[in-house]
């Protein structure tokens, strides 16, 4: 594995992690998000919607990042039952998809 600092490393497993600090604003993949749709933070945490999506845009989120609405089972399998209870419907039913009024709405 070449890391992007330059260091290699061999070996036959790798572990990934997600580590223990949940702070949407330290998140590289969330930045262009924020700055986009921003949103209300509490603690690093953002304020999600009642479906689990990112104010504004069709984002879901899952994991820690989830916790102020799954509580503190976000992180483990049953939390992400949980989270599926939340998202799914929200992706199959059309009545819950986000609407450019609703857009308007929570922008303003």
């Amino acid at each position: 594995m070449e890391c992007s600092d330059g260091n290699q490393h061999e070996g036959d497993y790798i572990w990934l992690s997600t580590g223990t600090k949940f702070d949407v604003t330290t998140e590289p993949l969330l930045k262009d998000i924020l700055e986009t749709y921003p949103i209300k933070i509490v603690k690093g945490l953002p304020v999600l919607d009642t479906c689990l999506r990112w104010p504004g845009c069709e984002l879901f989120l899952m994991g820690g990042l989830a916790a102020m609405l799954v509580g503190p089972t976000a992180r483990n399998l049953s939390g992400a039952r949980m989270v599926c209870e939340k998202i799914v419907p929200a992706i199959v039913k059309p009545s819950l998809a986000l609407s450019h009024t609703f857009s308007r709405v929570q922008a303003g």
